[in-house]
């Protein structure tokens, strides 16, 4: 017997209870790279399993980690408030 070990070929039925909305968004991303959910989803969790993590991203809507977007909230009750400064963006 070898040190590789034989991967397991038996497939199951996955059933996921989720919004509307974003199952539509996300079958339009996999069907915008061209692999159908099942792959995507599948290949997913095989990443999960191999790695024994699983990454999630945490920026906001806007692209800002939580602390990112705390220091901008904070800037700009800053400038509301007179007691920061505002810059104008040059060419805007």
């Amino acid at each position: 017997m070898t040190a590789k070990t034989k991967m397991n070929t038996e497939k199951t039925k996955l059933t996921l209870t989720i919004d509307k909305k974003m199952k539509n968004e996300f079958s339009q991303l996999c069907e915008d790279i061209g692999l159908p959910m099942s792959a995507v989803v599948s290949a997913l969790m095989s990443q999960a399993v191999r790695k024994q993590e699983v990454k999630l991203s945490s920026l906001d809507l806007n692209g800002f980690t939580p602390q990112e977007a705390t220091e901008i909230r904070k800037r700009v009750k800053e400038v509301s408030e007179g007691r920061g400064r505002l810059y104008s963006m040059a060419g805007a």
